[in-house]
């Protein structure tokens, strides 16, 4: 990656008379200030400048004591540059979208004004995305953490009545001879949903608002979808989320460094390696620690291991959701074994806790080695096998191929990353292109696809663990003699700086923005979430596609509600 020009930046922005202020701020690269009032001219002059940062990596807020910096992270693909934009707000301001010129800030923007207490102006469904009407804005530095006897005191929890519809007297019927309630036609519904079309006359004909979920199990999680139909055809659709929002970028600001991996196992519960190692290098760049090579090593043997079982979690459900049942039970049996493997070498099946920030936890075991050469040998059998039956099935070929196409240009404006990203034609992958770990030794390919369909995203996903076998052996036969952790304090006080790390998780580019200011805990933790980028691409392809191509599309995303909410 190469640093951007800094009187090329000042050039572009000074023809849109917006004053700058540009630092090279370590581990993180070129920071620009500008005025708040300016930072959607700064974005739009960026992006259609000659600069080319035409892709919003993530959007988020951080509470400096004096207001809120919003914060874009923007990248060129086409010069390999990487550029962080900062626009101080006052508290309780407004905040002017971007979702026009990024239609990836359409979620995140809501999530940080409802966090932070903005106003949120100009974006189209400017609603809460998390909480309920009425909660604190969280990750204000005001707002404390509430401990254990707080949070099971109800009567507490401060709400703001203003925003709540309270029943406070009994419901009474209405008398027999009362004349009934005129209903409103068309009825008002959730913001993001039209009734379409609004000719057909309400008596005869009408569209149905359905719920599908929190409580579903084609949504693969607490995901709720608010679906406007016309008999079997989606006309309109929202995604409701926050029914399992933890917390995780707050409580982390209230845990010491070494304890923030347990927080970050439980975003993407699914491939907790890969949340750690995120954290473990944001931090390593703070402390600027040398991580010995027999760690970085161990880091990409485990996460390999964790993406295979990761995409059998969502191969296996991809044919349920199809109407296959035979392939989720053939590739659970791979799963089952891997996470043995895992259990023998990190004591969990689950929820890890092995990487740490310098290194990892504890060495390789001595029964490890045989357990996973013996897998990959079977592997290599069970994954033809498993390909076969379901990408080769006609049946599974008719419910996928030409469904849910995402073109290379709608990918890249949803910021999409991850297979979701190459199976629209796009060869970007985090382990090649900003290499981690061990992966500067390894020798592997980038599966890429062009048809941008539900099968594209199968097709690279099903090449990503060949792959990621392919990697485990070279693991294996290189791994190097020598430490698997470095010395490093018991507890960690990083100077005060900031520094962003993203590591290739299953879902795509998993990042860590860390802010330091010299205590134990980190003063602000930024989480990016792949899934949730993925989420918003999915819900704009849900228009005018049948229900049970709804499902499938949207389990071709691979969403991780831990991660989408956190």
């Amino acid at each position: 990656m190469q640093q951007p020009d800094t009187t090329v930046i000042k050039s572009a922005l000074s023809r849109s008379d917006i004053e700058v202020t540009i630092d090279d701020v370590a581990n993180v690269g070129a920071v620009c200030r500008v005025a708040a009032s300016d930072s959607r001219a700064a974005v739009i002059a960026l992006r259609d400048s000659d600069l080319a940062f035409d892709f919003l990596v993530d959007v988020f807020g951080i509470d400096t004591g004096e207001g809120i910096d919003v914060v874009y992270h923007l990248r060129s693909f086409a010069r390999d540059e990487e550029l962080t934009l900062k626009a101080v707000h006052d508290y309780d301001a407004p905040m002017r979208s971007i979702w026009d010129i990024f239609p990836a800030a359409m979620m995140p923007e809501r999530e940080l004004a409802e966090l932070f207490g903005l106003e949120l102006v100009g974006h189209p469904n400017p609603r809460r995305l998390l909480t309920t009407d009425g909660c604190a804005p969280y990750l204000r530095k005001s707002v404390a953490v509430r401990d254990a006897a707080e949070v099971r005191n109800r009567a507490a929890q401060l709400l703001d009545p203003a925003h709540l519809a309270v029943t406070t007297t009994d419901i009474v019927p209405l008398a027999e001879d009362a004349e009934p309630p005129v209903l409103e036609i068309p009825a008002k519904l959730p913001a993001g949903l039209s009734r379409v079309p609004t000719s057909v006359d309400a008596s005869r004909a009408d569209h149905l608002l359905l719920n599908m979920g929190p409580q579903h199990p084609s949504t693969h999680g607490v995901l709720r979808l608010i679906l406007e139909l016309d008999g079997e055809t989606i006309r309109a659709g929202e995604a409701s989320i926050g029914y399992l929002h933890r917390g995780i970028e707050k409580l982390a600001e209230s845990r010491r460094y070494s304890a923030v991996g347990t927080l970050m196992d439980r975003g993407d519960y699914v491939s907790g390696i890969h949340n750690e190692l995120a954290f473990a290098l944001a931090t390593e760049k703070l402390l600027d620690v040398e991580v010995p090579r027999r760690a970085q090593y161990l880091r990409c043997l485990l996460g390999e291991l964790n993406r295979i079982s990761s995409h059998i979690c969502w191969y296996g459900p991809m044919g349920l959701d199809t109407g296959a049942m035979g392939a989720f039970l053939y590739v659970f049996r791979d799963r089952e074994v891997l996470l043995d493997i895992l259990e023998d070498l990190t004591g969990a099946r689950m929820m890890f806790n092995y990487i740490r920030p310098g290194g990892v936890v504890k060495d390789f075991t001595t029964t490890a080695e045989a357990k996973i050469r013996k897998f990959l040998d079977d592997f290599a059998i069970h994954i033809e096998e498993n390909a076969e039956l379901l990408m080769g099935n006609e049946i599974f070929q008719a419910r996928t191929q030409g469904v849910g196409v995402l073109s290379r240009e709608a990918a890249l404006a949803f910021a999409l990353t991850g297979a979701n990203l190459r199976a629209s034609g796009v060869s970007w992958d985090i382990r090649r292109d900003r290499p981690y770990a061990a992966y500067s030794e390894l020798d592997f390919d980038i599966p890429v696809a062009e048809g941008g369909d539900v099968y594209s995203r199968c097709a690279v996903r099903l090449e990503e663990m060949r792959q990621s076998a392919r990697m485990i052996r070279q693991c294996l036969d290189g791994l190097p003699e020598g430490e698997h952790t470095a010395k490093v304090a018991k507890v960690l006080r990083p100077p005060a700086g900031e520094a962003y790390a993203a590591v290739e998780s299953p879902r795509g580019e998993l990042g860590i923005h860390l802010v330091a200011d010299g205590s134990d805990a980190p003063y602000r933790m930024r989480y990016r979430p792949p899934a949730l980028y993925a989420l918003q691409a999915g819900e704009a392809m849900l228009h005018n596609t049948l229900i049970a191509d709804a499902v499938v599309l949207m389990g071709s995303m691979d969403l991780i509600l831990g991660e989408v909410d956190r």
